[in-house]
């Protein structure tokens, strides 16, 4: 069997549809997200006819307070964000008009009575209309905090329940499970697609290794790792690894500005920032650093980028002697069982070993326990993010339908990488208050494809053509959802 497109028609659809209170700020970020206030014939603070179509994704990073609402001004619908204040003078306080991430905010909601005599303005001098919610509470505001569930995760109250949810709960979660598998499916073929141009352009064993050094880095450090990849190209750094996997350590962090100038002799990392020093003076003497920013700011520091770095130049040390791609082709080809496949492709990593198993940075203190420079759930991702892909692209680039095969038999089998907020959000959101199906990589890829391609930019769940694809010509009635 192949990998599955199938998906992709219904894809094609998606152009067709078109503070001083006492009261913490939370509780008013839920009684917006539970709609929990009188919410007929609402008018803003500037006089125009409101109608909540959706009240958007509650954001607890930073930024707006919801994200991708949906709201009718005067008859007109627009998406944007919305932000939740206590007082009219929080925008102010909070230095929101001059910040370029509020700009797309459509709405400010306050815990007020009477219209602000600053109205708040975004960065390009855009007025806000302001929805006063101090007159629209059906109740006391301490007797509302107490009785309003205050979810630890949004995603847990009703109101995050989508229209599918609906459809699920009557009908079952068959065809919903079928339909997240296929979303899986079509996103790694996605995926090998845009590697597979890469592989026409610098090769293939070039466009894994920077897919690899990508993905290392995660969303935080994604680009840094990239240009880094792209800087120190395979060939030249597996030539490194092959000299001493220290000299190609010393050759990332140096390159990515994260090897220090000096270090006091009395520094945890003293002795093996000598020994990259010493490399890196002898052999890497040419080698300047990129101008690239590494922010700390909410990064766990077991996953700052000198140990991934570190564990990245020994992933290309245990993969020079054969080469990347000829490491991957032998263990593609092997009669591997997907769950002996994913053992053989995990051993690829570098275990707790070294300065870096035990510190975080090269002046902290040691770690309770060594720790591998990439965790588990870092490797489980980079299997099913890169060399998934790297199989499909070379499978369809080379004509061998057997490699896709057990392509598609490990990618079916792949447990389950570490979790985030956007699959926590669509399991109850399409599956309602049914038992969730059991998550594996598949299905966990097809929720983050069917958030982005429906559910992100419409939260109101307005004429998705996702609910007939559900129903089918003879399924279930959708008319309560599309119109």
């Amino acid at each position: 069997m192949a990998f599955r497109e199938t998906y992709g028609e219904l894809r094609r659809q998606r152009a067709a549809v078109a503070e001083d209170s006492g009261v913490a700020e939370e509780v008013v970020q839920h009684i917006w997200h539970e709609l929990a206030f009188a919410t007929d014939d609402l008018v803003t603070d500037d006089g125009r006819a409101l109608r909540i179509v959706s009240p958007g994704w509650w954001n607890h990073a930073e930024g707006p307070d919801f994200r991708g609402a949906q709201l009718e001004f005067n008859g007109r619908l627009r998406d944007g964000d919305v932000e939740i204040h206590l007082t009219h003078a929080a925008w102010k306080q909070h230095g929101h008009g001059g910040d370029p991430r509020f700009d797309r905010v459509r709405l400010v909601a306050v815990l007020e009575k009477r219209p602000p005599r600053q109205p708040p303005h975004t960065s390009s001098g855009r007025r806000i209309p302001c929805l006063l919610l101090g007159n629209l509470l059906k109740e006391d505001i301490d007797s509302l905090a107490d009785r309003l569930p205050l979810y630890r995760e949004p995603a847990q109250s009703p109101a995050a329940h989508g229209a599918c949810a609906a459809l699920t709960r009557r009908f079952g979660t068959d065809n919903m499970n079928e339909l997240v598998r296929l979303a899986g499916e079509w996103r790694m073929v996605q995926k090998a697609q845009l590697l597979r141009e890469r592989m026409a352009y610098v090769g293939p064993e070039q466009a894994i290794y920077e897919a690899l050094l990508r993905a290392c880095g995660y969303s935080r450090y994604k680009h840094q790792f990239r240009v880094t990849a792209e800087q120190l190209p395979y060939e030249r750094a597996r030539q490194l690894a092959k000299q001493d996997t220290h000299l190609l350590e010393a050759a990332y962090l140096q390159l990515a500005g994260l090897m220090p100038q000096s270090l006091d002799e009395d520094a945890a990392g003293f002795a093996h920032f000598s020994r990259l020093e010493a490399l890196r003076r002898k052999h890497l003497s040419g080698l300047r650093s990129i101008p690239l920013e590494w922010s700390r700011l909410k990064t766990r520091p077991i996953n700052y980028p000198e140990r991934r770095m570190a564990g990245m130049a020994r992933f290309i040390a245990r993969t020079a002697a054969e080469g990347l791609l000829a490491t991957l082709d032998r263990i593609w080809t092997e009669p591997h069982s997907p769950t002996a496949r994913r053992k053989a492709l995990e051993a690829l990593f570098p275990g707790r070993m070294g300065f870096w198993a035990s510190h975080c940075t090269w002046s902290g203190k040691p770690l309770r326990s060594p720790i591998a420079p990439i965790g588990k759930g870092r490797v489980r991702s980079m299997i099913g993010n890169v060399f998934v892909p790297a199989a499909i692209a070379l499978a369809r680039e080379r004509g061998e339908r057997t490699l896709e095969e057990k392509a598609l038999a490990f990618f079916a089998r792949l447990p389950q990488e570490p979790g985030n907020r956007v699959v926590t959000r669509m399991l109850p959101r399409i599956y309602g208050e049914n038992a969730y199906p059991k998550l594996d990589f598949r299905m966990q890829q097809g929720l983050l494809q069917l958030f982005g391609d429906w559910c992100e930019s419409n939260p109101s769940c307005r004429n998705c053509p996702v609910l007939l694809h559900l129903g089918g010509p003879d399924g279930p009635s959708t008319e309560n959802y599309t119109s």
